[in-house]
This record gives C-alpha cells, sequence and structure tokens, in this order.
C-alpha cells in the first residue's frame, strides 16, 4: 500500500514539472516584441509623406508579420521587412504613410505598429503593438508656397491701368481715383475668403472624451468615456464605429476597446507596479467621415 502511494507521489511530482516545463516555454515563446525606433514619440515631422522603421523580436524560427495604421483607421498596413534574412526576416522593417493609406496631417497623429505571430506548429496567435505619436507641422518653405498666390498682385495692374486716362485730361483723373479706391476695398476681402478656406473642413462628428479619475492612483479602477454626437443637434450618433486605447507611460497599448454605438464607458483597474502619465485615443469614424481626440491622466 505504501508502494502504491509512493508511486502515485512520484507520478503527480512528475506530471506537475512537466507543465511547469511547458508553462515555461509557452511564455518565452509568447514574449515577442515591437518598437518605433524612428521617428521618436512627441516628435515634430513634416505634413504629408513620412517613413517610419522600427525592429521587433521576430527571427528565422518564428512566423510574424508586422503592420502599421494612422488614428486607428482600418485596415493595418503590412510593413517591409528589412531584416538581414531576406523578405520574411521582420527583425527591422519599415513603412511609409503616403496617399494610398493615409499622409500625415497637421496635428496629432498616432502611429500605431503591430506585431503579430502564429506560435509553431499549431498554437495561437498572438499580437502586440506599440505606439508613437507624432505633431505635423507645415515647413517654412510649404507656407511661402500656399502664401504665393495672394490676389494682392491682380490688384495692382487694375490700379496701373487706371493711372493710363490720367495723363489725357484732368478731369477724369479725379475719377479714376475712385475706381483705384475700389480696387484697394476689395484686395482685404479677397484674402479673407483666402484665409477662411482653411477652416473650410469641420468635423461631422464631435467626439466628447472624458477620464473619471486624474489623477488615480495605480491598482484603482478608472473608467474612460467616449460619445459621438452630431455637431448640429448634440444627438448621440447610431451605426458608427468607436474605437478607444490607453497607452501607458512608456507607449504600448494595455486597453483596445471597439463598440458600434456612438457611446462608449469601459472601465478597467491600472496596473499596480506602473505609474507615470497614461494617454487615451478616441476615434470614430462613419460613413467615410474621420474624427479623433486624446487626452491623458496621471497615474501616481
Amino acid at each position: 500500500m505504501n508502494f502504491e502511494k509512493l508511486l502515485l507521489f512520484c507520478f503527480s511530482g512528475t506530471l506537475l514539472a512537466l507543465m511547469m516545463l511547458i508553462g515555461i516555454a509557452s511564455v518565452s515563446v509568447y514574449a515577442i516584441s515591437i518598437k518605433i525606433e524612428s521617428p521618436l514619440s512627441n516628435q515634430q515631422v513634416p505634413v504629408g509623406e513620412l517613413t517610419i522603421s522600427g525592429t521587433s523580436s521576430d527571427n528565422s524560427s518564428s512566423q510574424c508579420q508586422v503592420y502599421l495604421d494612422w488614428n486607428n483607421l482600418k485596415p493595418y498596413q503590412l510593413a517591409t521587412p528589412t531584416g538581414s534574412n531576406g523578405s520574411a526576416d521582420f527583425s527591422k522593417w519599415s513603412f511609409t504613410y503616403s496617399s494610398k493609406y493615409h499622409l500625415i496631417q497637421t496635428g496629432l497623429n498616432d502611429l500605431t505598429s503591430k506585431i503579430t505571430c502564429l506560435v509553431l506548429p499549431a498554437g495561437p496567435t498572438v499580437t502586440k503593438w506599440y505606439s508613437i505619436n507624432v505633431t505635423g507641422t507645415t515647413t517654412s518653405n510649404q507656407s511661402s508656397n500656399v502664401q504665393l498666390p495672394l490676389p494682392t498682385a491682380n490688384t495692382k495692374t487694375p490700379a496701373s491701368n487706371t493711372q493710363t486716362p490720367a495723363s489725357n485730361t484732368q478731369t477724369p483723373a479725379s475719377n479714376t481715383q475712385t475706381p483705384a479706391s475700389n480696387t484697394q476695398t476689395t484686395s482685404p476681402q479677397s484674402r479673407a475668403s483666402v484665409d477662411t478656406t482653411n477652416n473650410s473642413n469641420s468635423n461631422k462628428i464631435n467626439l466628447n472624451l472624458s477620464v473619471e479619475h486624474n489623477p488615480i492612483s495605480a491598482g484603482e479602477r478608472q473608467t474612460v468615456t467616449v460619445t459621438a454626437s452630431d455637431p448640429q443637434t448634440g444627438k448621440t450618433l447610431d451605426r458608427v464605429f468607436l474605437r478607444l486605447t490607453v497607452k501607458d507611460p512608456t507607449g504600448n497599448i494595455v486597453k483596445d476597446y471597439t463598440d458600434n454605438d456612438g457611446a462608449l464607458s469601459p472601465s478597467f483597474r491600472i496596473n499596480q507596479d506602473t505609474s507615470g502619465k497614461y494617454s487615451v485615443l478616441a476615434s470614430a469614424s462613419q460613413a467615410g467621415i474621420e474624427s479623433t481626440k486624446s487626452t491623458t491622466f496621471i497615474v501616481q
């Protein structure tokens, strides 16, 4: 009887050790990583096309791919592998934001990289994200190009024409001053019309984003609320795609929520071992119209 108990005990111990080894192996397999190396987070970049680059944990024995998005705009775009082991090596990668997907715009741009790996031989698919925020700015050359076609040069031409009849008689000269003053009056009006066209692209989706606690202590529960409404009526929109992402101070996405309703209010517990500034990005899209909004909160 004692021998049977001893045998059962040894078998249980061996089984437990085997399960622990399998667990350790699984953890090492799932330990994937990805990072955007260039540009740096919070860096200012020119609007328009932008090429970014980064690294990942992909190697010759893994089956991984790297994808990118802009402000949560789907679908994700496949990066270009630049690793030394061939066309499937995503240990180094690059991606260019262009008109084929989305250009960098003025203001805040959220750039998210994603690595997806298949655990061999027939295991699950594991994913990890890494994001940065960059600020799109207009260069001095781009600014001068926009200001060149002002209507000032056109108003000078009629002014010079009105001076020609002035040489014929003195009486028409007084009359020519009247149209000259008119050309000067219309010049500020044309400038105003050029400036206001920059504000014509108003958002058709109004986003309201808020956090319940700021600051908040590590380990406590935080609630983030985002609502998409019609800017004209203020009513909550229906059938609008919402996405809400929360990133820790290192830029890693720790929470990612989606919904097809006009309101989203998830609650989650803050990691007890992490403190600093968390960032929250909300996006809404409906019928080709996009709107984004971001905020931050401090974890103490």
